[in-house]
């Protein structure tokens, strides 16, 4: 219902995301013609990228969602970087989407895990995201490749350079983005350390 999807999102978001994140298709209804549909297209979007939106008129019409999802990044740059605000987007694409990102070289800001299963040369770097609400927010890091024992401290932040191979890795238990670092340097946490898609 067009007309109280806003409020809900708004107020109990954790039970719209519910809903729209495994859902193939949302039809929001109850739409004046002309009425501004890009916040409903935001809210389908920022749960699920690949869900289809249907818009239902009250003259009996409806139509299809068309509006294109540009990447808030250069996916062609000579390096890929990702600001604060939007890795969050960045990391679901690359989830979603991993052989586009293969060889790729990529720059962005993340948080130090140690894990004692890997080798002394890698570590985990990536950030806690928020799909919906507190109760979801998990950690979303890759493993990363140093040339040499990493000397990071779990909770370090750091901007990270390197080029992402699509492999293998035991901690994946299937293939996935492995980070071979090229450079990094201590970094001030950004204004907003668990990032979302808002």
């Amino acid at each position: 219902d067009s007309t109280t999807i806003m409020q809900y999102n708004a107020n109990m978001r954790n039970l719209v995301m519910d809903k729209l994140v495994g859902a193939q298709m949302v039809v929001f209804n109850r739409l004046e013609k002309g009425a501004d549909v890009m916040p409903f297209h935001k809210v389908a979007r920022a749960a699920n990228r690949r869900i289809d939106i249907l818009y239902d008129y009250t003259d009996g019409t409806t139509e299809f969602d068309d509006i294109e999802d540009p990447l808030p990044f250069d996916i062609n740059a000579q390096i890929i970087e990702i600001k604060d605000e939007d890795y969050a987007l960045w990391y679901r694409d690359m989830s979603e989407e991993l052989p586009k990102y293969n060889g790729k070289k990529v720059k962005f800001k993340g948080i130090i895990a140690n894990d004692p299963r890997l080798p002394k040369n890698s570590t985990i770097i990536g950030r806690h995201v928020m799909t919906c609400c507190v109760d979801d927010i998990q950690y979303s890091g890759m493993i990363c490749v140093f040339k040499n024992e990493v000397k990071l401290k779990t909770r370090d932040w750091v901007t990270v350079k390197g080029t992402l191979k699509i492999e293998p890795h035991k901690l994946y238990r299937n293939q996935g983005p492995v980070l071979y670092v090229e450079s990094t340097e201590f970094a001030v946490p950004p204004k907003q350390e668990v990032a979302t898609f808002y």
